[in-house]
């Protein structure tokens, strides 16, 4: 019902749905002056009536302004449950082949193209819980087991995944385990065939070949060593945003531009985070993980059911 290149409602789509146009609010900018908290409101939450109220953001949009992704270029990737690959665009120019979104970012000025992964967070969640090990056991795996994992693959397809992998019937899957496999093997098995996943994904940006700087944000990505294979496997050199909060972060830089402490979003940057190398790709290890992705690109293109 929102006409994403104009910026309004589809008042064709509306009247064709035979809906109400006066059921659809005026559509305000985030960060917008909204009004004033309320009395009952402001006792319910320990604050003072009258504070402005600013319009928000959907979570990965406040999460672009929160760390600081204000112009077209860096490409961000946060991860949690699931992962979100995030890139400003300066124009609304739709994917045609379908495997990048496209949302209105929090600036007012840019859109940005998301690709996302269903089966990060959520696959490692599944993976650890079942094979009895904490999160630091199957993060410090990615160090203790050299990459290809053995020859085990994981195919992290749990649950639909997204558009960047048109494959709706695609499932889960261990693959090529043999005795001799610990399940060390099968845990650095998991954060392989994740990594391939957002991999897949990057490579669904125009221009992402280009091998420019991947920012890092979100709670999945502080471990060294998840954050080493991340770097191997995608080719890139990791940079990390001194927030794990960069949606809240985000929100809260949107209530300041409704409060006039800045003009609006680019204004933000006099109080941009630091950013620091975190890793850098291990050319022997890239070789060895270009050579297991194609493999896992055909596994991937191959298991369409249950077996």
């Amino acid at each position: 019902l929102y006409n994403l290149p104009a910026d309004q409602w589809a008042d064709d789509v509306i009247a064709a749905l035979g809906l109400s146009r006066e059921l659809f609010a005026a559509l305000s900018p985030s960060g917008a002056f909204a009004g004033t908290l309320s009395a009952p409101a402001a006792g319910a939450l320990g604050l003072s009536a009258g504070l402005p109220v600013a319009t928000g953001a959907a979570d990965t949009a406040a999460a672009c302004l929160g760390t600081g992704l204000l112009a077209p270029g860096p490409i961000q990737l946060t991860l949690g449950t699931g992962a979100q690959l995030v890139q400003l665009c300066p124009d609304p120019l739709a994917d045609p082949t379908g495997r990048t979104h496209l949302y209105r970012a929090a600036d007012g000025v840019h859109w940005y193209r998301m690709a996302a992964v269903q089966n990060a967070g959520l696959a490692l969640d599944w993976v650890h819980r079942i094979l009895g090990a904490s999160w630091d056991e199957l993060y410090a795996s990615a160090g203790a087991v050299a990459p290809g994992a053995g020859g085990v693959m994981f195919l992290p397809y749990l649950t639909r995944e997204r558009a960047h992998h048109q494959n709706p019937h695609s499932t889960a899957a261990f693959l090529g385990m043999r005795i001799d496999h610990q399940r060390e093997h099968l845990l650095h098995a998991a954060l392989e065939g994740v990594a391939f996943g957002i991999r897949a994904a990057l490579e669904a940006f125009p221009g992402a070949s280009e091998g420019a700087d991947l920012r890092l944000a979100g709670g999945g990505s502080v471990h060294p060593a998840w954050r080493q294979m991340l770097a191997d496997v995608l080719g890139r050199v990791l940079v990390t945003v001194d927030t794990l909060d960069a949606s809240a972060r985000g929100a809260a830089l949107l209530g300041g531009i409704a409060g006039g402490i800045w003009a609006d979003a680019a204004a933000t940057a006099s109080v941009a985070l630091g950013m620091q190398v975190v890793a850098t790709p291990n050319p022997g290890h890239a070789s060895v993980y270009n050579e297991v992705y194609g493999r896992y690109q055909r596994l991937a293109a191959t298991i369409d059911a249950p077996v």
